[in-house]
């Protein structure tokens, strides 16, 4: 067979993938610490975008449970039968006003989760019996009594057969549709009391069909955040009211749940009423390895073969074998092994000596070297410091001449002892191991068209993804682009040049996409550009007396409510991740900290890592977050007058690149 191209890593969404993810499904590592199969109270998952919710979801549901390509369903797939729906933000919006009493609309929104989780348990029971193999093994669907069952909730005939039922369902969802567009001329239709309609359909089936007898159906809203604050109570009530054989459980972005409350005058609490998952923390420890297990399971579902890949793709699918995944090390290491080949990245030394063997960048490392020589009316030379066996220290030397706290003569002698293999404070002082990193950005930072290398290789993709499984795939896709399949594997690997490159685009595609984050997606693409442009005049400071500056605090003052709106809005796009703040300075109370997301980090040319905290004082954070344009570059300016930038780059704020 002839092997063409393919884009392997175009698909980077689960959606993309249908409802029926069974064969591409991957199961992360924290699988098992979920217990979603046995769970019997409701549970909120919590994650960013791209973190896999959807795709768990779409897993644990009966589209993936009892699917068609599953060849033997074991007893256990029946204890726990999925039901998804994603809360549609067009469908669910429209579910207010127009006259309506809210109390009304509550019914109606009840009403079509009713007839919409009907249609799924009744699509389970389907899927269940999808061929004459399952139907001889399962079947008995001609023993349920629909008119018996529901019968009693609807003044509409309810046929009886399943076939029939279906029909009936569809019927009254068109009905409800038909209604939304003409509800100016007619009343609403007849409306079902949810909990009541599935709680008599489930017993029916569990009743009726004995390989289900002992079935609990778990519904799964997936998106929970794009509910209206009424409809979230509602969420809450079926959640706190919830018990076998009917759960719901959510999955949501942060801070999606803007009401605890239920339609009576009780709020849900986590331990009593939920339990909550995050799944960015699940991910996290083991992110490198499920990174590269999907790298490679996508390859070869893209024609790759098996044996040239350091996985087994059946095994990357099936519960039983996640322990061995986590535990072996040897497996582990090969994996991460095999990966780095194929995107590899470059030591930070090795990027220092290419720097100073390049003449452009050479020349920027002796402008800043002379820089901080003069500044100190110094007779030493550039070329002191300068040696192409110890080129990482030679590299940081810009920096510490650069301090006024170090004299040319001490990083000489300091200088001077490392060459001669005695005890230095480039070494024993962290001075590169703290300034390095700044440094080569610094470096980069004015040729924005070289690729900078330090974005290149598989650590750097895990660091720029921080858990984001989508963003991982699309650095992925940007960088390998066309694969074929049938290339000599063990000779294939991804330049470093051309990951960089993939890095910056995929680096401002995703920043351009934070417009589309919500009704608030202006205002956070904004502060994004602001904040990356305040990040990379931070790095632009030839001391580096403040490295790798990615995060903030806010100090002094409260933000009021509608700022601290945007700040919620940010964490919940995932354009800043909240964390307890570390490192707290004086007497002051610990408060939050706040991440930049780093997929930005290559557009803006600053670090992925958490490095420096910049504290803002209140009254400046209200700016950045309810101000405008002007406001932005007015701060700006007063960051670069504070931190003496010499020869500031030129700042624009507005929504452009």
């Amino acid at each position: 067979m002839m092997n063409t191209n393919r884009q392997a890593f175009i698909r980077n969404r689960a959606e993309e993938y249908g409802y029926d993810v069974w064969n591409s499904y991957v199961l992360p590592l924290y699988f098992d610490n979920l217990g979603l199969h046995e769970a019997r109270k409701s549970v909120v998952i919590e994650g960013g975008r791209g973190c896999g919710k959807t795709a768990l979801l779409r897993y644990l549901s009966y589209h993936s449970q009892f699917s068609e390509d599953r060849t033997a369903l074991p007893d256990s797939v029946f204890e726990t039968v999925g039901l998804y729906l994603k809360a549609d933000t067009q469908y669910f919006s429209a579910f207010t006003g127009a006259g309506i009493e809210d109390l009304k609309w509550r019914y109606i929104f009840e009403h079509a989760l009713c007839l919409a989780l009907a249609e799924q348990i009744a699509g389970s029971v389907a899927l269940l019996n999808c061929n004459s193999e399952r139907q001889n093994k399962y079947g008995k669907l001609d023993q349920l009594n629909f008119t018996r069952a529901v019968g009693g909730f609807s003044d509409q005939p309810v046929p009886v057969s399943f076939a029939e039922f279906v029909e009936w369902l569809r019927g009254r969802r068109q009905q409800l549709a038909r209604w939304f567009r003409n509800f100016d001329d007619s009343p609403p239709p007849e409306l079902f009391p949810l909990r009541e309609f599935l709680s008599a359909l489930i017993d029916e089936i569990r009743t009726k069909l004995p390989y289900m007898e002992k079935s609990v159906f778990a519904v799964y809203i997936d998106e929970y955040e794009n509910l209206l604050d009424d409809q979230q109570k509602f969420l809450n009530t079926l959640m706190k009211g919830g018990e076998p054989p009917l759960i719901f459980h959510i999955a949501m972005k942060p801070n999606g749940m803007r009401t605890r409350m239920t339609v009576g005058t009780e709020a849900i609490q986590e331990k009593s009423d939920f339990r909550k998952i995050k799944l960015d923390n699940e991910l996290r420890s083991d992110f490198d390895l499920f990174a590269a297990e999907l790298f490679f399971f996508i390859l070869v579902k893209n024609g790759l073969p098996e044996n040239v890949t350091p996985i087994i793709p059946h095994q990357l699918q099936e519960e039983t074998h996640i322990k061995v995944r986590q535990s072996d090390e040897k497996y582990r290491a090969r994996v991460l092994a095999e990966i780095k080949r194929v995107l590899p990245g470059q030591k930070n030394s090795e990027t220092a000596a290419s720097i100073l063997s390049e003449p452009v960048l050479y020349k920027r490392w002796y402008q800043l070297v002379s820089d901080g020589l003069s500044a100190q009316k110094s007779s030493l030379k550039p070329e002191q410091f300068f040696d192409t066996k110890f080129p990482d220290a030679s590299l940081v030397c810009a920096p510490l001449l650069s301090q006024s706290t170090k004299s040319a003569e001490e990083v000489l002698s300091e200088f001077n002892k490392l060459k001669s293999g005695a005890s230095s404070r480039f070494k024993e002082g962290d001075w590169i191991h703290h300034l390095l990193i700044g440094t080569l950005l610094l470096i980069y930072l004015p040729h924005r068209q070289r690729p900078c290398p330090l974005y290149a290789g598989f650590n750097a993709f895990i660091s720029i993804s921080s858990t984001n499984v989508r963003h991982f795939l699309e650095l992925c896709h940007t960088s390998v682009g066309k694969f074929d399949p049938g290339c000599d594997f063990e000779k294939f690997y991804v330049p470093i040049e051309d990951q960089a490159k993939a890095a910056f685009k995929t680096s401002l595609t995703f920043k351009e996409e934070v417009a589309g984050s919500g009704d608030m997606g202006n205002r956070l693409l904004a502060i994004v550009n602001y904040l990356g442009k305040l990040f990379r005049l931070s790095q632009g400071r030839p001391s580096q007396s403040e490295a790798e500056r990615t995060h903030f605090c806010i100090i002094n003052d409260q933000i009021s409510a509608s700022a601290q709106d945007v700040l919620n809005e940010a964490i919940k796009w995932s354009v800043f991740f909240e964390e307890p703040e570390s490192k707290v300075k004086g007497v002051r109370y610990e408060s939050s900290e706040y991440v930049l997301n780093p997929i930005y980090a290559p557009f803006f040319g600053i670090s992925y890592n958490k490095g420096r905290k910049l504290e803002i004082p209140g009254g400046q954070a209200e700016t950045m977050f309810t101000g405008g344009v002007d406001d932005f570059t007015k701060m700006l300016r007063q960051y670069e007058k504070q931190w003496v930038v010499d020869n500031p780059e030129q700042f624009t704020l507005g929504l452009e690149h």
